[in-house]
């Protein structure tokens, strides 16, 4: 359904819709559309890949899902957003949800080099490495001093002449690498989303998760699950993760970073679901594991059933990107080939009909 001769370079899973850029260039979404987050100019929902017109002679670089918007950077670097925008989680100066891709202004010269869609906030790191959040800000989300909405990009300070390397926002919390190599979290904190940094139940000012290792952060990702939110962290090629695990349960929870267990060493690429407990991780041998819950079928290994241990998705052999939404998964493989698994009842797997498959 990608088109001709296409194929997927960058795949993004929101909780009921998923975003591929295709090999021109090109951005295609599918799935639930309520919101107009699949940035089509209306809001019916999709079973198959639409098109998403970007602008004259534009195309897409990267693209960020959140729960029910969706943002992407484009060739210029200019960065634009659609679908709800109730919260101002699409920085565009109002809360009005919108069906077309919306130009965020990221400040005079500033273009984006990288964004992280969540729950209902979004965070963009900039040219200049500084860093920029905007949307719902409850449980200070943002990091910006305060727990008032914003509708348009504000600065996160990290510390002076600090650099950030890369950023994720979750469902209430958002975590950012610095350029030192340390790792910094905001926001709701309940559940020990803040890596033991904090005994308060939230922080609306950046503060430096607790880490053992030698290794400098490599990358980061947290959770935009509804329940508990977990956060996991790639160092020295060890997951390290911290929060709520694999459970609904409020007691089952990593107050500290701890490594995971040896067969998600060597990782290079992890996605956590956006509204249940189950993550996937490829390994630098581009081998794709998955662990968790399973009840649509989010696990892949044919089976409709949680599991605590990793599990490979069948007709998976070498991939190279994944994502994973609210119960759905998506991954890229070498050739480019894209395949999704898990719940469909919005089309969010983009094969032309509604039937969940596993």
């Amino acid at each position: 359904g990608l088109g001709a001769g296409r194929t997927a370079v960058n795949i993004t899973a929101g909780d009921a819709h998923t975003c591929a850029i295709l090999d021109d260039g090109s951005l295609k979404c599918w799935g639930y559309n309520y919101y107009g987050q699949l940035g089509i100019g209306s809001e019916t929902s999709h079973y198959t890949p639409q098109l998403v017109s970007l602008g004259t002679g534009r195309t897409a670089v990267s693209v960020s899902a959140g729960d029910q918007h969706t943002c992407a950077i484009l060739d210029d670097g200019s960065l634009k957003c659609w679908g709800a925008n109730y919260n101002g989680q699409l920085g565009i100066g109002t809360n009005t949800n919108q069906n077309t891709p919306q130009q965020v202004s990221l400040g005079t010269g500033r273009s984006a080099v990288s964004v992280s869609a969540g729950h209902h906030h979004t965070c963009a790191v900039l040219d200049d490495d500084s860093l920029k959040c905007w949307g719902y800000n409850n449980y200070g989300q943002l990091g910006i001093g305060s727990t008032t909405n914003q509708n348009t990009p504000q600065p996160v300070s990290l510390g002076t002449g600090r650099a950030v390397v890369s950023v994720s926002a979750g469902h209430s919390h958002t975590c950012a690498v610095v350029d030192d190599g340390s790792l910094k979290c905001w926001g709701y904190n309940y559940y020990s989303q803040l890596g033991g940094a904090s005994n308060a139940n939230s922080e609306n000012s950046p503060v430096n998760v607790i880490m053992n290792s030698e290794f400098p952060i490599e990358s980061v990702f947290t959770s935009t699950a509804r329940s508990t939110a977990p956060s996991c962290a790639v160092q020295g090629k060890s997951i390290f993760c911290w929060g709520a695990w694999f459970s609904s349960s409020s007691d089952s929870r990593l107050l500290y970073p701890m490594m995971m267990p040896y067969q998600f060493k060597a990782a290079k690429e992890l996605t956590l679901s956006r509204s249940q407990h189950f993550s996937c991780v490829i390994d630098v041998k581009d081998k794709l594991v998955c662990i968790g819950e399973g009840s649509d079928g989010q696990l892949g290994n044919n089976a409709s059933s949680d599991s605590t241990t990793p599990v490979t998705p069948e007709g998976i052999d070498r991939a190279t990107k994944i994502s994973a939404g609210g119960r759905h998964s998506c991954a890229i493989l070498e050739n480019g080939s894209l395949k999704c698994w898990g719940r469909n009842n919005d089309g969010q797997l983009g094969i032309g009909s509604n039937t969940n498959q596993n």
